[in-house]
């Protein structure tokens, strides 16, 4: 922090003109340190070292894209990770419960379905996925069979009741792959 030096009422300009004069090298000193870290045309801000806080909070002017707390961190983002993530706790996945109708291609939203068996005409078709997604299907108020046109290598493909399938998608086959089934019957 700079270090200023008061100048008192009954001071003469004059005479505190050196005075003044250092405390204006002062201020331009500290603002030429905030400036080695702060551009203000780039709007970037270069730190090497540690970042204390109660929140951050980084936001584009509409919504709060990326919030650390004390006790979570949320992203209103999609997030791209190249390297390896250790969790150490559990892995929570969102479930959508009575769905009447599957999402549009490329609009899952949750990781898991239980599906209104009243509500869907045998067989289901799958919609096309992000690629490498993962979606669980698990079938609630009797069996349910899929369309296997989009999944590969399968002939047929029948889940009985409180049964499930998960699948992973390939943008580049455009194919849905099955991973696990239990309480299903797969015909390949």
């Amino acid at each position: 922090m700079a270090s200023i030096t008061t100048i008192l009422g009954t001071d003469s300009v004059s005479s505190s003109r050196i005075v003044i004069n250092n405390n204006f090298n002062a201020l331009n000193t500290e603002l030429a340190t905030i400036a080695n870290v702060l551009n203000t045309t780039s709007q970037t801000l270069s730190l090497t070292g540690e970042i204390k806080g109660g929140t951050l909070r980084v936001n584009n002017g509409t919504i709060d894209t990326f919030k650390v707390g004390s006790a979570d961190i949320t992203a209103e983002v999609e997030a791209i990770f190249n390297k390896k993530v250790t969790l150490h706790d559990a892995i929570i996945l969102a479930i959508e419960e009575g769905v009447t109708s599957l999402p549009n291609a490329n609009s899952y939203k949750s990781a898991t379905y239980i599906v209104d068996q009243a509500s869907f005409t045998n067989p289901i078709e799958l919609n096309a996925a992000e690629d490498g997604q993962e979606i669980t299907i698990i079938s609630d108020g009797g069996s349910i069979s899929f369309d296997v046109t989009n999944i590969a290598g399968a002939v047929s493909i029948d889940v009985a009741d409180a049964g499930s399938i998960t699948f992973r998608y390939s943008a580049v086959n455009s194919l849905f792959y099955v991973v696990s089934s239990v309480n299903s019957t797969l015909v390949y």
